[in-house]
């Protein structure tokens, strides 16, 4: 019996190479080849096709070029009011243009840091009538007649924000600065000055003339942003609610300081491809009552490109 195991063992023995050598051939090489397929690679949970992440460490740059329009207005309640238009369409400014640049630096997976600025010009045409004081050549008082007004505005707004993001909130401290340039053809619907006893008694001075008005205001606000996380992030964007302490506004050789509020709808990675995709941006601002100026606000709107 012992023998009859030995031989056993040792036919299995000299078996064992020709079965290896046999399952060798067998084997097709190209099932061998060892291949790391690009669908199999480590994917950041918050990309797309049509979005990168930035890694932590990383510094990033994106620009935007844009279509704005302004409306805004100050009225100096100075004795006769006198606004820069007396209603949101009639300062309409319609037709501007803007950009954008956007640094953002991440540190963690939580925290991001970003710094933007923003430029943008319109310029807008008004025609109608209203009244406007005028002089006399001799009488030494003046008179408010109805007259027409052409006029030709331009607007500029500046911004300089900074932002420290943490996951979906914004925390955000931003410089802002809005102006206004008006040229105003006034024409005089009378042109004298006329007594129903005494007849005409002298003749309006500057009946046709060109009025030059300018506004500027500037300060500072802080505020939260909104993410709205639970969109794709290819479409998010972010609603801001900013207060706005002690802004300088002037208007006709007047200066008063006001508080305000604003509030704002933008755009964070509203991606096309994974380099390019559409910004848009819209924004109220509106300010207490001075004792020189009420009823002043200013609303920018802009639609555009974007690129990193």
């Amino acid at each position: 019996m012992p023998r009859g195991i030995l031989l056993v063992g040792l036919l299995l023995a000299l078996c064992a190479p020709v079965r290896l050598a046999a399952q060798e051939a067998a084997t097709n090489p190209e099932d061998l080849r060892f291949e790391l397929r690009r669908d199999a690679r480590s994917v950041h949970p918050s990309e797309t096709t049509k979005y990168r992440e930035l890694g932590i460490g990383e510094l990033g740059f994106s620009f935007a070029l844009f279509y704005a329009a302004h409306s805004y207005n100050i009225t100096d309640i100075r004795g006769h009011d006198h606004s820069l238009a007396s209603n949101w369409l009639y300062s309409f400014d319609p037709w501007g243009v803007g950009g954008r640049v956007h640094a953002e630096y991440r540190l963690s997976s939580e925290w991001r840091l970003s710094l933007i600025q923003t430029a943008d010009v319109a310029f807008g045409l008004l025609n109608n009538a209203h009244h406007e004081t005028f002089e006399f050549e001799t009488l030494p008082f003046t008179q408010n007649y109805r007259a027409a007004n052409d006029s030709q505005k331009l607007s500029l707004n500046l911004e300089f924000e900074f932002s420290a993001r943490w996951r979906w909130l914004w925390f955000t401290a931003k410089a802002n600065s809005w102006m206004v340039f008006r040229r105003t053809h006034v024409r005089s619907n009378r042109d004298n000055f006329f007594d129903s006893q005494l007849g005409e008694i002298d003749k309006v001075k500057d009946r046709d003339r060109v009025d030059w008005d300018n506004a500027y205001l500037y300060g500072a606000s802080t505020g939260i942003g909104f993410e709205f996380f639970f969109v794709d992030e290819a479409t998010r964007f972010v609603v801001f609610a900013m207060w706005r302490p002690f802004n300088v506004i002037r208007f006709r050789d007047a200066t008063g300081i006001a508080n305000g509020f604003e509030v704002m709808v933008r755009s964070t990675d509203f991606e096309l491809t994974n380099q390019a995709g559409l910004f848009f941006s819209a924004s109220f601002q509106a300010y207490l009552d001075t004792d020189e100026f009420n009823r002043v606000y200013f609303t920018q709107l802009s639609f555009g490109i974007r690129w990193r």
